[in-house]
């Protein structure tokens, strides 16, 4: 059951933001995604390591509430470029990012793009020491662009994106309710988001 709430989470989210690229001509539709793609080998190499010749590395790098609090704050970055799903779980990570990640550059920006994942990833970090203490992964800033979208939608986008993000949001406030750590980085995703839109639309006036 939560592996769908995932799964509409970001698909809706995803709809959200091609509506809003329909709508914002033709540069944002070919700019070229430059930190997704960087992301994706940041991510990828020691994802590769750790899934081959390496797999202490998840254990190096993971957030470890017991560790972190004997001083290793570094895991609460270093825990975006490892995973603890295994083979499946490291695919979909990695094929999210990629999918969510173009679609939130095209609309937001490579910097922008950069603020909301890392905001994302290592704010949920600290949601997650309370929800989940040991774990890893990059999908926490991959939600959090996918509800940066999501948010965007709801304010400027047209009636499809702005019912298709509130259902992505919704679905991330249930994920929060339920203490699920990919909700506390939507909820930072779409905060984020919130406040850019609202700053774009004060620049415009």
């Amino acid at each position: 059951m939560t592996a769908l709430a995932y799964l509409v989470l970001l698909a809706a989210a995803v709809r959200a933001g091609l509506g809003l690229l329909a709508g914002s001509g033709p540069e944002g539709r070919r700019r070229v995604p430059v930190a997704t793609v960087t992301a994706l080998v940041v991510v990828g190499v020691p994802t590769l390591l750790q899934l081959t010749v390496a797999p202490a590395l998840l254990g190096q790098l993971g957030r470890d509430r017991a560790a972190i609090g004997d001083g290793q704050v570094w895991r609460l970055v270093t825990s975006l470029v490892v995973q603890d799903g295994g083979v499946p779980g490291s695919v979909f990570n990695l094929a999210a990012l990629a999918v969510v990640g173009v679609v939130a550059e095209r609309f937001w920006g490579a910097r922008r793009w950069v603020v909301i994942a890392l905001a994302s990833g290592v704010l949920a970090q600290l949601w997650g020491l309370v929800v989940q203490p040991v774990g890893a992964g990059n999908s926490v800033a991959v939600f959090g662009l996918a509800a940066s979208a999501a948010a965007a939608a709801v304010r400027s986008g047209d009636r499809a994106g702005r019912a298709f993000g509130a259902v992505s949001l919704l679905v991330a406030a249930a994920l929060l309710v339920a203490g699920d750590i990919h909700g506390g980085a939507a909820v930072v995703g779409a905060t984020v988001g919130t406040v850019l839109t609202a700053a774009d639309r004060r620049r415009r006036r």
